[in-house]
């Protein structure tokens, strides 16, 4: 009985070991019943147990809600990248328990291999928090974040089998009323610190930091230290706790009774009922540890075979195997919440009411949310109303109707990216060129006409743009280009002032979108970005062409203040040379008429680096050409904002400068702002020689989000119905439906099937099949029918309800049929003869 045994004073037990019924435990230490008694004999150590529980818990789903954002962000992985190496952590994470499970029970026990496995798993929460703090773009990127989550999905998987059967080892088995209230405060605190780590995460995520408007170092950070005081809590109790020695490894044993069971099948011509009674050919009683000690102070004619009875529990092991086959389709579902379900939520309208936006990231709070309200829900009310109709809710009932559920919630999902489609540019294919025309002429409108297309009409300071939400699509798009065709378009003009017409010839480019921006001070023709912003805090991306020259920068009307520097410090030609040091766009009105624009204020701020810009050619009517600069695409939150010409006065350096640190001096006539956000434009600033006015010019490149993030919450319901209905009865299914000796290896099985339906993602992932997000979510709702059609001819066809409930009652008999079974089974001469088989056996 290990340490447990410790618990009763050796007075109490007799020298032979044998307890009289006056000796029985329960007798000699009864269960506390009253509220009172059981506070008396509580055993303090649980305490830390659960409080570390509670901090790994916001540890593992604090880093796990961020790290999709964090793949594609940081890592610049595309979505299918980012969804492959997400759903790879995950598998890792629930194959590693096998080996948590092994170290626990056969090697260095439970306390050991929490302690151990914790260390590892903090340090591994520290290398991917201190990774992050390293600039995108870096060498170590991604090799130091994948050798960091390789070490956490080892250790919250290494501990996930263990915590909570230690915390049970602490109490005296007889004490059922405590043991379940226990189980009861542990998963509360499992669903506590999951949900508050998966608001506030997100938060913290959020936060600038370092220069950014996101910060991953904080959002990894907070998990990390928490992991630290995780195992800090945990160690408190170390002199308090019980510790079990570790014993024999169930998954091993079973392991080597089906190897050796199917070599005996495929190496002997013995014939029986069952493959698994293989195992029994080659089995010597006399020999036999397990048989040696089970029959131990028995007489011979009392002997049973320890292997017999365990035979038949693998074979309980193996019928529940065969009706988790269909499970890991429901996991390829469910965790799609992490990856795909969070990319959706990036490409959708966040913003609540002013003020107020939801985190693509928090939306999987939903889920914790939902299950702890709808399980009291489904048991004290669903299930019974269920019953009074005279339907019985039987374990594989429910699970059948919980996996066409979870199909319902990909279909919910695909209807809702149907919707989210809308918003997402249409991408050209190799030999596809899609081209734009953004009109610049002041109350000039423009008609265009390329051969073979049709003609466009593009009013005064507008643009040929594709916004599908409002079946407005108006790009030109090249079909069997290869690689470059050249375009000419004829312009044609309406207006008082304006010229009549002129001809732009440009070369486009397979596989780009091109635009050609036309005013009467030039024309410049540009490739695009359609990528959306991916960062999940209600930006726009913003891209700046700029024709304002240097000698512009020099006006009287910018007061005492000069932009002397960058390339407009020592211009010799500041007519025809444009400025390409920094700009910033700050919030307006600011805050600080003195000084408008503040670097440290979030949301407000918004800088074009020297570094991030590439310079381009303008081509006047007159056959003359200027250099234009094109400030490279910014992710901005909705705003008024104005444009500054910004210097930073101690120079360029890591450490992000106060307001009183840099020289703003405002460009003018760039008032602009954004409504709504997910949008992608581009701006062009120019000066009109005529009257030396700045002009400001909107590219729409791609339309802001139109679809509420809101219209996720009924997926997030179905989904967790589902979960209720097939993954929390699955787990009751498996458990009380595999002998009692076979509890810890379908646990092991049951958190396989969730690795497995993670592979299911990253193959699909890896196949590339579907081009289109919502056909590939009502895809995999249509291979969850699929799958539950061939569930329930399982449940019709071959399985059977078994009762473990009187077992301990009736293992005698039970043994002693399997033994009459076994050798009636045998032919006659094996009955006689064989001794790997009959050897310890004789009939009562």
């Amino acid at each position: 009985m290990g340490e447990l045994k410790k618990r009763f004073s050796d007075e109490l037990v007799p020298e032979n070991g044998i307890l009289s019924k006056y000796d029985d435990p329960t007798e000699l230490d009864p269960e506390p019943k009253t509220f009172g008694e059981m506070v008396k004999k509580w055993p303090k150590s649980t305490f830390c147990i659960i409080g570390n529980e509670f901090c790994e818990r916001f540890s593992y789903y604090g880093m796990r809600a961020v790290l999709t954002l964090y793949l594609i962000n940081v890592l610049s992985f595309d979505n299918s990248k980012a969804t492959i190496f997400f759903h790879a952590f995950t598998v890792l994470a629930y194959t590693s328990p096998l080996i948590g499970s092994v170290l626990a029970d056969g090697y260095i026990g439970k306390f050991w291999t929490i302690f151990s496995i914790s260390l590892l798993y903090a340090g591994g929460q520290i290398v991917l928090a201190v990774s992050s703090t390293v600039a995108k773009g870096s060498s170590v990127h991604p090799f130091l974040d994948i050798a960091g989550l390789a070490i956490i999905a080892f250790g919250t998987g290494g501990i996930k089998p263990c915590v909570s059967a230690f915390g049970g080892d602490q109490f005296p088995s007889h004490y059922t009323t405590m043991i379940s209230h226990y189980f009861s405060i542990f998963y509360f605190m499992i669903n506590a610190g999951s949900t508050i780590s998966m608001v506030l995460t997100p938060e913290f995520r959020a936060t600038p930091c370092l220069g950014y408007d996101s910060c991953f170092p904080l959002a990894f950070g907070i998990p990390a230290v928490l992991m630290l005081v995780a195992t800090g809590i945990f160690m408190a109790g170390s002199f308090s706790y019980i510790k079990l020695p570790p014993k024999e490894n169930i998954v091993f044993r079973v392991i080597g009774t089906i190897w050796t069971a199917l070599k005996n099948k495929f190496s002997k011509s013995t014939k029986r009922n069952h493959w698994l009674d293989h195992f029994l050919d080659s089995h010597n009683c006399k020999v036999d540890l397990k048989c040696i000690e089970a029959n131990k102070g028995k007489p011979e004619r009392k002997h049973k075979c320890a292997q017999v009875k365990f035979v038949e529990d693998v074979k309980s092991l193996v019928r529940v195997c065969v009706m988790m086959i269909p499970v890991p389709m429901f996991w390829a579902l469910y965790d799609q919440q992490g990856s795909k379900w969070i990319i959706q939520a990036v490409a959708m309208d966040a913003q609540i009411w002013d003020g107020f936006a939801l985190l693509p990231d928090q939306m999987g709070v939903l889920n914790a949310v939902f299950i702890l309200i709808a399980i009291p829900l489904f048991q004290a009310i669903v299930y019974p109303l269920v019953e009074k109709c005279g339907i019985r809710t039987t374990l594989l009932r429910r699970m059948a109707v919980g996996g066409l559920i979870a199909a319902a919630s990909f279909v919910v999902s695909g209807i809702v990216q149907l919707g989210v489609n809308q918003t997402l540019p249409d991408i050209p294919a190799d030999n596809q060129a899609f081209f734009s025309v953004v009109n610049g002429f002041k109350g000039c409108d423009a008609m265009v006409n390329i051969s073979g297309q049709p003609l466009r009409f593009i009013p005064s300071n507008g643009s040929l743009y594709d916004d599908k939400v409002n079946d407005h699509l108006t790009i030109y798009r090249f079909n069997g280009v290869n690689k470059k065709i050249d375009v000419t378009a004829h312009v044609t003009f309406n207006g008082t002032g304006c010229k009549a017409s002129e001809d732009y010839t440009v070369s486009l480019n397979g596989g780009e979108t091109s635009f050609l921006f036309i005013s009467s001070e030039g024309s410049f023709k540009n490739s695009v970005s359609l990528d959306k912003p991916q960062e999940g805090e209600g930006e726009s991306s913003v891209t700046i062409n700029f024709m304002v020259p240097c000698s512009e920068t020099n006006k009287a009307s910018l007061g005492a203040k000069k932009v002397e520097w960058a390339n407009c410090q020592q211009s010799q030609n500041p007519i025809d040379e444009v400025y390409y040091g920094r700009l910033a766009i700050c919030m307006e009105p600011p805050k600080d008429k003195d000084h408008p624009c503040d670097p440290r204020a979030s949301g407000e701020y918004y800088v074009w680096k020297s570094d991030s810009y590439e310079k381009g050619l303008a081509t006047f009517a007159d056959g003359t050409a200027v250099n234009y600069t094109k400030f490279d695409n910014n992710d901005v939150k909705r705003q008024v904002y104005k444009m500054y010409y910004v210097n930073y006065t101690l120079g360029d350096s890591s450490r992000t400068p106060s307001s009183k640190e840099i020289t703003a001096i405002p460009v003018d006539g760039s008032v602009f702002s954004f409504e709504g956000m997910g949008g992608v434009y581009q701006y062009q600033l120019y000066q009109r020689k005529s009257t030396n006015e700045i002009l400001l010019n909107r590219f729409v490149v791609v339309p802001k989000n139109h679809v509420s993030i809101l219209l996720q919450i009924p997926q997030y319901i179905v989904i967790t119905v589902a979960e209720i209905l097939f993954s929390i009865t699955g787990l009751e299914f498996a458990y009380s439906q595999a002998a009692p000796s076979m509890k810890s290896v379908v646990q092991a099985v049951w958190l396989v099937t969730v690795a497995f339906g993670d592979l299911i993602i990253i193959i699909i992932e890896l196949l590339d099949i579907f081009d289109n997000r919502a056909t590939e979510m009502f895809a995999y709702a249509g291979a969850m029918v699929v799958v539950i059609g061939v569930f329930l001819l399982l449940s019709i066809f071959y399985y059977e309800y078994v009762d473990y409930s009187e077992e301990d009652k009736e293992d005698d008999d039970n043994d002693d049929d399997s033994i009459n079974e076994y050798k009636e089974s045998l032919p006659t001469a094996l009955v006689h003869d064989s001794t790997a088989y009959n050897d310890g056996y004789e009939s009562d």
